[in-house]
């Protein structure tokens, strides 16, 4: 049996990794409205759900976390989570997930273990680190396996990107944050590692350097950091719900928390004013199309 298999799923659901062991290990769960898939892959690889002896998160947003509900209600996984995290998750703060300022929903769990720096996942047969790895959100976590030269890198890099940046609900220093997190993650040197999205990343040193590369242009050019993530949330926006046209577009957009904050601190524009901006950016740069009569990923 492997120490470890990668489910690499579309976007924009996250993908899973499945540490094995007498006592396997499922980090991150995906889109509730996909836990069957999720369930089948599991079992595929010789591990049915019932098996699992506990879900790690990296961190809270909906794509990560959508399908604790289902497999803690069906099969009683218990569930960890940085501390943090876990406890808006556990008390239902509305400001859990993310899911009002996103305008997402999430089907509530509970976390069972509060997880930090240097805390252990131990799978029976091979012993993982908990590393805090903040920027993406405040308590993101990832896992290393030394001795396997693993790393489960959360949203914090991806082979040819980085995770969207939220100085509004995670911290105005989230740009220095996820520069440290990425000298932190390349200091690792990994063979390997798996991140929420996209294919596993073979050269995550030189991942890291590129990321750190443009987060310092974002350091110069505020404005870019700003456009990356209204770009990455407003896909996500139209992937869920299958395309929207004009008319529900901007009527969603006015009514986005995320749209107002954006626009206000980072553009200096009215909400109504910044959205035909948006939109327009979305055709200009590719992040959308009309397809149908709507705006479409």
């Amino acid at each position: 049996m492997p120490d470890f298999a990668f489910f690499q799923r579309p976007y924009p659901n996250a993908n899973c990794v499945l540490l094995h062991g007498s006592r396997p290990v499922l980090v991150d769960t995906g889109y509730s409205d996909d836990t069957d898939g999720l369930e089948r892959w599991l079992r595929a690889q010789g591990v049915p759900p019932e098996n699992l002896s506990l879900i790690v998160n990296t961190h809270h947003h909906s794509d990560h976390v959508g399908g604790n509900h289902h497999l803690q209600a069906a099969y009683g996984i218990p569930i960890a989570a940085q501390r943090w995290e876990a406890a808006l998750v556990n008390r239902r703060d509305p400001e859990a997930w993310s899911a009002r300022w996103l305008v997402q929903s999430v089907e509530p769990y509970v976390v069972d273990r509060l997880l930090g720096e240097g805390d252990l996942i131990d799978t029976g047969d091979v012993v993982w680190d908990v590393v805090a790895i903040p920027g993406h959100t405040i308590g993101q976590i990832g896992l290393h396996a030394r001795g396997l030269g693993v790393v489960v890198l959360g949203d914090a890099v991806h082979g040819d990107d980085v995770g969207w940046l939220n100085p509004y609900r995670e911290s105005t220093s989230v740009l220095e944050q996820s520069l440290e997190t990425l000298t932190k993650i390349a200091a690792l040197a990994p063979r390997i590692g798996f991140s929420g999205h996209g294919a596993a990343v073979s050269d995550v040193v030189g991942a890291c350097t590129r990321a750190s590369a443009r987060l310092r242009r974002w350091r110069e050019a505020p404005e870019a950091a700003a456009w990356h993530a209204c770009k990455r949330i407003f896909a996500h926006a139209l992937i869920v719900a299958g395309g929207l046209t004009e008319a529900d577009a901007v009527s969603q957009l006015r009514r986005s928390p995320w749209v107002h904050d954006y626009a206000v601190h980072a553009f200096g524009l009215a909400a109504d004013d910044f959205i035909p901006l948006l939109l327009a950016e979305m055709l200009r740069s590719g992040a959308a199309e009309w397809r149908d009569g709507k705006l479409s990923y």
